[in-house]
């Protein structure tokens, strides 16, 4: 994450407020750069230091945006861990920006063991009357809304623990509704019997509200019949994950565990899980998912960026400038704003586009007696260049009564791939058959096909949208030969 300036705002006297921590601010945390805050819990009866990250949009947007806040206990030691596990994330575009809160501990045993020990569970021979209920009610009811009020966070909640901190991760999640996604890293579930993966099975049984569970081990593994009791006993909307790592030791799991959680609990967040076509579904895609995590999440910035780019190859002008404009508000202006808007303006000029994806796709097949000459295994050769000619394959059958067909690409040096044909058309002396491309651009591979005596000769082109190469050239032709060589 970059380095950014923490704007305070102005709140309610009577609310808790995050003071500038006196001394310098930490440096020992790669990935991004923290400031230190303190805050007078009334709660606790004490002062606690905190360690505060924004996401890089934090001071770019000009709408009223709230972030997923996420955490962190032992945060002077593992937030330093979690950061650039998030942040590789989020570039990626796997899980949303948020904000980053790791609370410092009191001192390194007494105070960590009063505060991440829920009360009637005893860790490292300490009482059954521990304070875990008291801190989690100092996050929730005091560091949680001055984070929201001073940084503009908001729901979802994630909380990170790593050994005791673990515990307490997993008590949450087994006894309160703040947190829905809770990461729990080498966390000793074995202690007096079992009692809090037994404590976690019970609120399966007893709560719909959805919760994101995802626990790493390196030592202090699950048990595997109680994980498996745990699965049975979780709601459909319970979302759960239980890994061992292996070749990692409790402390060298840390951020590897964070990774895997992070990607885990925000799964259907992933631009990789976000559908791919038609380009109109990607972004209302995203305005669904409160339903999963019970509040708004805003769409990675880089597929927002690529949905923009993808709407103005399509001739969506006022689409992409729709999502121009989505882009701009949340993620700031970028040094290429000009140019993108300039191509869109240019396609808003122009009348709707005659040919989309979506024509394309609902485009029916012939029927077998259509079809019937097409039938069976065509061969031949593909090429750019006349002097490289790869070999080409289609296959058109009928399957279950209806017209089906793949093309196969012989890569060298591995097995063939099967691509499903999602268009076709055939004529008397033509044939055409495409299917999506496998990357972006989102369009279609078309490929149109004249007869040439006892050959098929053509072409492929972009259906649905109008691609250029990055320095504005049209992309180059590519060739085909095929030859009918069997019947179906």
């Amino acid at each position: 994450m970059k380095a950014l300036l923490l704007m305070l705002a102005a709140i309610g006297a009577a609310a808790q407020t995050l003071e500038r921590a006196p001394g310098a601010d930490p440096a020992a945390n790669p990935g991004f750069q923290g400031r230190a805050f303190t805050i007078s819990s009334e709660i606790l009866g004490e002062t606690r230091t905190v360690l505060v990250a924004l996401p890089p949009s934090f001071e770019k947007t000009s709408a009223p945006r709230r972030y997923p806040v996420a955490v962190i206990l032992d945060g002077q030691s593992v937030m330093s861990r979690v950061a650039p596990a998030a942040a590789e994330l989020i570039r990626n575009g796997q899980i949303p920006e948020m904000v980053l809160v790791g609370i410092e501990n009191i001192d390194p045993f007494r105070g960590r063991v009063r505060d991440l020990t829920p009360p009637g569970l005893s860790v490292s021979g300490s009482s059954r009357n521990e304070g875990g209920d008291r801190f989690l009610d100092f996050i929730e009811r005091e560091l949680l809304p001055a984070m929201d009020k001073q940084f503009r966070t908001a729901a979802p909640r994630i909380l990170i623990g790593m050994s005791s901190g673990g515990i307490l991760a997993t008590w949450a999640a087994a006894s309160r509704d703040t947190f829905r996604l809770v990461i729990s890293l080498d966390g000793p579930m074995h202690l007096d019997a079992h009692w809090l993966p037994k404590k976690l099975i019970a609120r399966a049984k007893s709560s719909a509200v959805p919760i994101h569970y995802a626990a790493y081990s390196a030592r202090f593994d699950w048990p595997t019949d109680l994980w498996k009791e745990l699965q049975s006993a979780a709601p459909p909307a319970w979302r759960l994950q239980q890994q061992h790592l292996p070749r990692e030791t409790h402390n060298s799991m840390l951020m590897l565990g964070a990774y895997l959680g992070l990607r885990f609990v925000f799964e259907p967040y992933s631009k990789m899980s976000a559908p791919e076509m038609p380009t109109t579904s990607i972004l209302p895609y995203y305005d669904k998912l409160s339903a999963v995590y019970g509040a708004p999440l805003e769409p990675p910035q880089s597929l927002i960026r690529e949905v923009v780019d993808d709407l103005t190859m399509e001739g969506r002008g006022a689409d992409a400038r729709r999502a121009f404009e989505r882009l701009t508000n949340l993620y700031g202006q970028s040094a290429d704003a000009p140019a993108r808007l300039a191509r869109i303006a240019e396609v808003e000029k122009r009348p709707p586009p005659a040919e989309t994806v979506e024509s394309l796709l609902n485009q029916p097949f012939p029927t077998p007696e259509e079809a019937r000459e097409f039938l069976g295994d065509w061969k031949g050769e593909d090429w750019m260049n006349p002097e490289a000619r790869n070999t080409a394959h289609v296959r058109i059958r009928v399957e279950n009564g209806r017209v089906v067909g793949e093309s196969f690409d012989y890569p060298p040096g591995m097995a063939p791939m099967r691509r499903p044909l999602q268009l076709l058309k055939v004529g008397k002396d033509t044939m055409t058959f495409g299917y999506m491309n496998g990357m972006r651009p989102r369009g279609m591979i078309l490929w149109e096909l004249k007869r040439n005596g006892e050959y098929f000769d053509g072409r492929m082109r972009w259906g649905g949208v109008a691609f250029r190469m990055e320095d504005g050239r049209e992309p180059p032709v590519i060739h085909m030969r095929l030859r009918k060589v069997t019947a179906q």
